[in-house]
């Protein structure tokens, strides 16, 4: 079988049905030190201080690019618009009774270069190996649990994905709530001038990681100066964001069959999953809903009141009951989330190559078009040993 990634369930804000049995059981680090984490910024390369690199951005692709920098000996800052790190991986501990995700959920196969930091911190994950189906609504269930190969199965980390983070973010200078507004740059070096609480920082550097969405660096919520070649900005523009609709809703009881992960419901163009299966001690469920494409730009054209309620319709329809109310519903659209402006992209875009060319061997780009954590991970880490080797000094 080839090792294709189908578009649903390559980030993890969609999957689809996964089949196999493989399944993380180790011991989970503790929610402090992920909130620490999360939200923390850290003392260290403070403004105004000549740095080896700014890093711009603290999703997966920035906190990768600096881990490799700093643990090479570098002085490195991260500068973060958001007043949390992980960017579009968003654990959310407080919207409902367990850790959910507005954003990516799931690791992809057995080979994702995330594991390493799952084994590192010992993590518990669920594999998603069980999907129900049926062909026509009301009829009887199917359950398909057919082997399946290690790159097509998903899996969840119990208590959060952002947990992930702890490792990459440790004892990195990390300034939050910090925008960056331009960024002027020569073969000398960078000054990055940002605001942080209405006030203006800048930073002064050797070299800069950009660790932006593409459709934030699109529609130009940085000024660059010098402008940045014409074929990089018209690579940016021509990548088409992918548009996501996703809605979580808490039930007090298990609304869907306990024993499946994945639910394909005849004549609905979404995907369903059990966002808490494997939770230990919860005696509720949280249901997940994913759609993409036309459908996404259907439901998202709606007012949330009637979105959620066609949600819970097709919930209703599946668990068999018309008055199933949920406790809380929450979601995320990213595509108006000014720091993202899309859930995410293609990363086989064609202008690719342009994107992530350097420029000056100044301004260098990290995790501009990706569409899952572990690609993110592996373009932070990839961008960081370039910049290393043009700086003189190989990655570790």
């Amino acid at each position: 079988m080839q090792n294709e990634r189908p578009l649903v369930g390559r980030r993890g804000i969609l999957i689809g049905a996964a089949a196999g049995l493989v399944a993380g059981s180790l011991a989970a680090c503790s929610a402090d030190a992920v909130r620490d984490a999360e939200a923390t910024p850290n003392a260290g390369g403070s403004r105004g201080a000549d740095l080896d690199v700014v890093v711009i951005g603290a999703g997966v692709a920035g906190l990768s690019s600096a881990r490799v920098l700093a643990d090479a000996g570098k002085s490195v800052v991260v500068v973060e618009a958001r007043n949390r790190i992980g960017g579009r991986m968003w654990t959310d501990r407080s919207g409902m009774s367990v850790p959910v995700e507005r954003g990516p959920e799931f690791i992809h196969g057995t080979m994702a270069s995330t594991w390493e930091l799952v084994r590192e911190q010992g993590l518990k994950t669920h594999g998603h190996t069980v999907t129900i189906s049926r062909t026509r609504p009301g009829g009887p269930w199917h359950k398909s649990t057919e082997p399946a190969e290690p790159s097509y199965v998903n899996f969840r980390v119990i208590g959060g994905y952002s947990q992930v983070l702890v490792p990459l973010a440790d004892k990195l200078s990390i300034q939050l709530g910090t925008v960056v507004r331009r960024v002027e740059h020569s073969t000398a070096g960078v000054l990055v001038h940002a605001e942080r609480q209405g006030r203006p920082v800048t930073y002064r550097a050797r070299s800069a990681v950009v660790a932006l969405p593409v459709a934030v660096l699109a529609a130009g919520a940085v000024e660059f100066s010098p402008a940045l070649p014409a074929a990089k900005v018209d690579a940016f523009k021509a990548v088409q964001p992918v548009v996501v609709s996703k809605v979580l809703m808490e039930f007090a009881r298990p609304v869907i069959p306990e024993d499946a992960d994945d639910i394909v419901e005849a004549g609905v163009p979404w995907y369903l999953w059990n966002a808490s299966k494997g939770v230990p001690g919860f005696s509720g469920q949280v249901v997940d809903m994913g759609a993409d494409g036309d459908e996404a730009r259907r439901l998202l054209a709606l007012p949330a009141e009637r979105r959620h309620r066609e949600v819970l319709d097709v919930i209703r329809g599946v668990a068999g009951d018309r008055r199933l109310e949920p406790v809380k519903v929450i979601e995320h659209e990213w595509a108006k989330d000014p720091f993202a402006r899309a859930a995410f992209s293609e990363e086989d875009a064609p202008g690719a190559r342009e994107i992530y060319e350097p420029v000056d061997d100044t301004l260098f780009w990290a995790g501009v078009i990706t569409d899952q954590v572990d690609y993110s991970h592996d373009s932070g880490k990839e961008t960081a040993t370039e910049l290393l080797e043009r700086l003189g000094r190989p990655a570790k």
